[in-house]
């Protein structure tokens, strides 16, 4: 079995600067004009430096790479989300948001009175809307929990997994920079809520990240994947895990932040990363590694 001076992880040392790198490309080639272009540049460029100067690090002394790889990949991953607006909708300035809107109710005949204005109600807006916010916690306690089990191929694997499915995620927000609905549609009844809804819901908006990163669903994708990983290798979390996956597809569509064919894709590019990244690392519930 490998141990952990063995193991190579790839977030860092390729797919964060990879990430990094394409976008920089991209910003320079871009025929359309990007606001702040200089910025942005260094700032992807700076991050993709970042990551390989961790993953050097923690090839130096590979008994810390235990916990700088986990926890730098994620931190990466969060700046690299919160740094999105610097590129999205610039490369591709066209909003698609009415188009979605018109597909939904068209085609899936999706209005959100029809859906959700019978479950309106002040404890279930409140509830979804702590949910929908603590999105990166889970994935935090799934690594925990493998750092706890001495499981560090699995927390290696794991991570790769999850950085790789959030970077397609933005990739996704690049070709289809979308708002939400709450930005624009105009509704027949407000949320009910006790208050900490609308707290919640302006701590997200008054924020700097982009606010056309709706499609696809990447809450969506990745709480149902996640769940799927615990479920394969951690599965005494599962029944935080699956629960908290499906309330948070709930949450996506109530409280307005997606349209039902972002929420379709989303679980249609989860189906579809559990296949390819079975394939590109290997079965997760078979890959064993070092516990000592």
């Amino acid at each position: 079995m490998p141990s952990i001076e063995e193991s190579r992880p790839l977030s860092l040392s390729l797919f964060v600067p990879a990430f990094c790198g394409l976008l920089c490309l991209l910003m320079l080639l871009s025929e359309a004009p990007v606001a702040d272009a200089s910025v942005a540049i260094l700032r992807f460029a700076g991050l993709g430096v970042a990551s390989v100067i961790a993953d050097l690090v923690a090839t130096r002394w590979p008994h810390w790479r235990k916990f700088i790889h986990p926890v730098a990949a994620g931190a990466l991953i969060f700046s690299i989300y919160s740094a999105l607006s610097l590129a999205i909708p610039w490369l591709i300035p066209e909003e698609r948001e009415w188009y979605l809107l018109g597909f939904d109710r068209r085609w899936l005949g999706y209005f959100w009175e029809s859906w959700w204005s019978g479950f309106n109600h002040p404890l279930l807006s409140d509830g979804l809307q702590l949910l929908y916010v603590s999105f990166y916690l889970f994935p935090f306690l799934f690594g925990l929990r493998l750092a706890w089990k001495r499981d560090w191929s699995g927390l290696y694997s794991g991570t790769d997994r999850l950085i790789l499915g959030f970077l397609l995620c933005y990739c996704g927000y690049m070709l289809v920079p979308t708002r939400s609905p709450y930005a624009f549609v105009e509704y027949s009844e407000p949320l009910l809520s006790y208050g900490l809804q609308p707290i919640l819901h302006a701590a997200l908006v008054e924020t700097a990240w982009t606010k056309r990163d709706c499609f696809p669903s990447g809450h969506t994708m990745m709480s149902v994947y996640l769940a799927w990983l615990g479920w394969q290798r951690v599965r005494e979390l599962s029944w935080i895990l699956i629960p908290w996956a499906v309330l948070t597809v709930v949450a996506t569509l109530y409280l307005r932040y997606h349209f039902l064919i972002d929420v379709l894709v989303g679980l249609a590019t989860c189906a579809g990363w559990i296949w390819l990244s079975e394939r590109l690392f290997g079965r997760f519930r078979e890959h064993t590694g070092s516990r000592t």
